[in-house]
């Protein structure tokens, strides 16, 4: 060796061996665990699976529903005012859109102004009726009295001229007799002819009078004119009116209000824009109305029945309880409610199992669920003795 050159003793260092992963797994009594273990496992998943299938009928074929409120206009008008945006919370009552209403604020003052006329028409026709009335009624009464008053005079006439006749019957005997001269018998000859001229002018007076009464009750008629054009008016009026109920409808119609307590989903129209009549609006829902909407195979809707516990699973909502309950379960399948049916035209068959929409209504809880969004649910089946 080199002088130079220096030898290092080799040192070896003793550590206590552990043994391997690999050695442990050639152990026949720990693979023989493992193996125990695994079985163990397998056999409790396999159990609660066959439980769970027992005990539930599960879908993921299912999503929140609601009733989709449309918003339609009933009239064609350009769109003056948005009073919401997309989101928002509204109460029934509240302005989403105004339409310019300017023709139709003109129309019902229009209508307004025609029928304060009538009614004008109506308070001065009313007020002729009182007028005529009294006046015929005094008139009536002051001939009535006047043809009493004649009658009277004739009466009194007629005695007079008995009275005369007697007179002058007296006067002629004595005439005759000698005993009055030629004078007195022309005087009382001059007062019959006297008292016969007062009779006729008395009757002649009371026939005039009669005629005059008769003249006042024809002049009475006029009332009853005026209560028949009274009568014609106020049937105006009411048509009158009933065109100003029916414009403040229309411009009542130009403003479009939401019909629940709800949330907007989607706004068709802006600022500007024209509408259309008929056409919708807006789109809303109320959020606490939401249901699920599940298919059910056919296979398995049997064993399902209106009252029957669900749980659901929200994916928007990981690890949240929820619960509800299933109301009703609808008579046809989803290819039968389908707009475009899909008829077997080439001859070739494929039997698809069918399925079956179930409602199941849930028990408040607390969540802001969105229509569209996917759940899973687990719907207890009925027990077997309503099995039929």
């Amino acid at each position: 060796m080199d002088g130079n050159t220096q030898v290092t003793p080799e040192v070896e260092t003793l550590q206590p061996q552990r043994p391997s992963l690999k050695a442990s797994l050639r152990n026949p009594r720990v693979r023989l665990g493992l193996a125990v273990a695994a079985a163990l496992l397998v056999l409790l998943l396999l159990f609660r699976f066959m439980a769970d299938r027992a005990a539930y009928v599960s879908t993921s074929d299912a999503r929140i529903a609601a009733d989709m409120i449309a918003v339609s206009t009933d009239i064609s008008g350009k769109i003056t005012s948005q009073r919401v945006s997309a989101g928002d919370m509204v109460k029934a009552g509240d302005v989403l859109y105004t339409i310019d209403d300017r023709e139709a604020a003109y129309t019902l003052a229009e209508y307004d102004a025609e029928a304060n006329r009538l009614r004008a028409e109506i308070a001065r026709e009313e007020a002729r009726i009182g007028l005529a009335s009294s006046k015929a009624g005094s008139e009536v009464a002051a001939r009535r009295a006047g043809t009493q008053s004649a009658s009277a005079s004739v009466e009194a006439a007629r005695s007079n001229l008995e009275t005369a006749e007697r007179d002058f019957d007296r006067t002629q005997g004595l005439f005759d007799r000698g005993l009055v001269p030629q004078s007195a018998l022309d005087q009382s000859r001059n007062a019959l002819d006297t008292a016969r001229q007062a009779l006729l002018r008395a009757e002649a007076d009371r026939d005039s009078a009669r005629a005059e009464q008769r003249t006042a009750s024809i002049q009475g008629e006029e009332v009853r004119l005026i209560e028949l054009d009274l009568g014609v008016l106020r049937a105006s009026l009411q048509q009158a009116e009933a065109r100003v109920d029916a414009q403040r409808v229309v411009l009542e119609q130009h403003t479009i209000r939401a019909p629940i307590d709800g949330v907007i989903d989607e706004l068709f129209y802006d600022t500007g824009e024209h509408s259309l009549r008929g056409f919708r609006v807006a789109l809303m829902h109320d959020p606490d109305a939401v249901w699920v909407s599940a298919n059910i195979k056919e296979t398995d809707i049997r064993k399902i029945v209106p009252g029957a516990d669900v749980r659901v699973k929200a994916d928007s909502h990981p690890g949240t309880k929820i619960t509800g309950r299933v109301t009703k379960i609808h008579n046809a399948t989803l290819a039968e409610a389908a707009l475009m049916p899909n008829p077997n035209a080439n001859g070739v068959f494929t039997k698809i199992t069918q399925r079956i929409t179930v409602r199941i209504d849930l028990d408040d809880p607390g969540l802001r669920l969105r229509p569209g969004t996917m759940v899973t649910v687990r719907i207890r089946k009925q027990a077997a003795k309503d099995t039929a």
